[in-house]
């Protein structure tokens, strides 16, 4: 009787030291998670035009991973992957040369087993472009257009002059109704755009954590 009650006891007390189910399974979970920091750059490809006049606001935004990602010699983000985005602002380009731009707020990624995973990135670069849009990125993370060239610039000095020549007008009419004919005729900045296929590149605005199956090959120590 007493060596029943002192097993008893003995399981007792185990039972009472050892960790929660619970607690187990966060611990395992907790193995093969995997933290890419915040910062972190990655090069995507970009498989959605991107355009400052015909792009809306909310508009998806797909691109896949170029080059793929290891933590702690595990691979975590395979090439290939999907990486989601959507537009937050745009505005097409306007009058007097100033180009357009728009807004791209990476927001999501898609694991190899289809599960997707929230985060947070913003645009960074164009290593290159479709088509040579001579789109950049600004310091604001937005993409930017050109504005007008140098000779389309030098037509809003000219046509005060021009105007009072041929007008036979006074210097201040001369520059007031030439000053609106620049307005009027100089042509609009360069849209903001990118074509599918343009390389871009991607920076983490806050660390991701990655939560991946146990290796097939465990590691040895």
């Amino acid at each position: 009787m007493r060596t029943v009650l002192k097993w008893v006891m003995v399981m007792g007390m185990g039972a009472l030291m050892a960790p929660p189910l619970w607690a187990q399974t966060s611990l395992a979970q907790a193995q093969y998670q995997y933290t890419i920091p915040e910062g972190t750059e990655f090069k995507l490809v970009l498989h959605t035009e991107i355009n400052s006049k015909r792009s809306r606001k909310g508009d998806v935004v797909i691109c896949t991973l170029l080059d793929p990602v290891y933590v702690e010699d595990r691979l975590v983000l395979p090439r290939g992957i999907r990486v989601y985005g959507h537009i937050t602002e745009i505005h097409p380009a306007r009058r007097r040369g100033k180009g357009g731009f728009v807004y791209v707020e990476f927001d999501s990624l898609e694991l190899p087993s289809g599960q997707k995973v929230a985060l947070m990135g913003s645009l960074t670069e164009v290593f290159s472009s479709v088509g040579k849009s001579g789109s950049k990125v600004g310091p604001e993370g937005n993409l930017r257009g050109g504005s007008a060239n140098r000779k389309e610039q030098l037509a809003l000095f000219a046509a005060p002059t021009a105007a009072g020549a041929v007008g036979g007008v006074g210097p201040g009419i001369a520059a007031a109704a030439g000053g609106l004919a620049a307005a009027l005729l100089l042509p609009h900045g360069k849209q903001a755009k990118l074509l599918a296929g343009s390389l871009i590149g991607m920076r983490l605005d806050q660390d991701l954590t990655i939560t991946l199956p146990p290796p097939k090959h465990p590691l040895r120590y």
